[in-house]
């Protein structure tokens, strides 16, 4: 019998935010910010890289958890930032969010119930919900501000992934949610680390100890996606974070993809004890997408698949 994901109570993280916006504008570069035109946004890799985007501020607020701001920059349009740092945007935010879900999807084959950890954009569970055999979908994103936020200045990043009734959106702690349905006795066939990066709000579930807990909540033969960070300039964290995954899961496989937005070569991986996207050939990848009905994506195809997986020299160095 399938388990009915619980439904966690409001907690402090779903609070409604505080602050100022103003209004709405979809167009590249075109808001009326907040600020003069021109503006830097600088957003730190390391501590010793920064980099940034000319633009204007669209909107901002302040939560209990966090700063959120919509920008709208000059190269890659509108995109939002939390603490500093931005998140997505417009112009590249599907290669996140394909890279983490449909390697793990294809290569598990029968997924049907997902958890998506974070993800309060809606961008992965847009993603996950392309697949008709999905039944369910959970987003415990911590800050509800994120949602609402997303959805009233980058609507287009979720494509309406809220309002699929296979969708239930959990704000609140995500630690607290994995406790409760591991009581509960509830399994996710698979489930998307969509988070901010380890050294902030998130660090607690980056590391051994909730790494165990997924894994109570993980239904046999599962396996997790999660972003690890820039190997050139975050070496030593994406290491650290491999190494836990190694400790928890027998098959770890880590991947590449450039992202404008964050100005580097990004690593993500996939993790399981049996599911192993490196053994799905670019052809069956691409077989299967069209068996599920998954029109042509933006970044991610058969072709891209096994080249995910395939690290250059320095990098796997890196990764070691």
């Amino acid at each position: 019998m399938t388990s009915k994901p619980p439904v966690l109570p409001s907690s402090p993280g779903a609070d409604t935010p505080r602050g100022e916006t103003v209004p709405s504008d979809s167009g590249r570069g075109a808001a009326s910010g907040i600020r003069a035109a021109g503006e830097t946004f600088l957003s730190p890799l390391s501590p010793h890289v920064t980099y940034g985007f000319t633009g204007r501020r669209v909107a901002s607020i302040d939560t209990p958890h966090q700063r959120i701001e919509v920008i709208d920059t000059d190269a890659l349009g509108r995109a939002y930032r939390l603490d500093g740092r931005f998140m997505a945007s417009l112009a590249d935010a599907h290669i996140c969010h394909e890279c983490m879900v449909h390697p793990l999807l294809l290569a598990h084959g029968a997924v049907q119930r997902v958890l998506i950890l974070g993800g309060g954009d809606g961008g992965s569970a847009r993603e996950v919900l392309r697949y008709s055999g999905v039944a369910s979908v959970v987003v415990a994103e911590l800050d509800a501000a994120v949602v609402a936020m997303t959805q009233r200045y980058l609507p287009s990043l979720a494509d309406g992934a809220f309002d699929d009734p296979r969708t239930l959106l959990a704000p609140g702690d995500a630690v607290a949610y994995v406790d409760t349905a591991h009581a509960h006795g509830a399994h996710f066939d698979g489930i998307i680390f969509d988070l901010t990066e380890p050294d902030g709000i998130a660090a607690s579930l980056h590391g051994d100890a909730f790494f165990a807990r997924v894994k109570d909540v993980l239904a046999p033969g599962g396996a997790i996606a999660l972003q690890l960070g820039a190997p050139w300039h975050q070496t030593a964290a994406v290491r650290r974070m491999l190494a836990a995954l190694r400790r928890h899961f027998r098959i770890v496989r880590p991947m590449t993809a450039y992202v404008p937005l964050y100005g580097a070569l990004w690593a993500l991986a996939c993790a399981s004890d049996t599911v192993d996207p490196v053994a799905l050939s670019s052809r069956a990848a691409a077989k299967a997408l069209v068996q599920h009905g998954i029109g042509p994506l933006r970044h991610y195809d058969g072709a891209r698949h096994a080249s995910l997986f395939s690290l250059t020299a320095d990098v796997a160095a890196l990764l070691a």
